[in-house]
């Protein structure tokens, strides 16, 4: 029967041990499930706003965004589909919260705040593109 010499052995188990600890080091970039177009629509429960309205909203990165209008949106999109968000256009801020899911659904709430109208309603997602 062959002997391994100790200090092999040592080297052996110390690269074994560093190596999982090295690969944990260097993180994998995986894509956003939550990252696409979506199609948004709001709808007004309380309050004199308009009964109904659409949103083409982009979140890349976990952040959101409305291309192409004068919208900004301050918040995203958690790991765990958890949405809070700031939706501000002018001196209106409406927050909304809620989830989506990666199956491409989602759904919540949103209320006005600080604007000279209040309103109140729910809003509903599906996954555009």
């Amino acid at each position: 029967m062959s002997r391994i010499p100790v200090s092999a052995l040592t080297a052996c188990l110390v690269t074994a041990l560093l190596v999982p600890a090295e690969a944990a080091k260097k993180k994998v970039q995986v894509p956003d499930r939550f990252d696409g177009s979506w199609s948004i629509t709001a709808v007004t429960k309380d309050g004199p706003c308009p009964s109904s309205t659409s949103y083409q909203v982009q979140i890349k990165d976990s952040d959101a965004s409305v291309p192409g209008d004068e919208i900004d949106v301050d918040g995203g999109v958690s790991q765990s589909g958890a949405v809070r968000a700031t939706i501000i256009k002018g001196s209106n801020r409406v927050p909304i919260a809620g989830t989506l899911d990666p199956k491409g659904n989602g759904s919540g709430t949103w209320r006005t705040n600080g604007g000279i109208v209040e309103c109140s309603g729910s809003w509903s997602a599906r996954r555009a593109g």
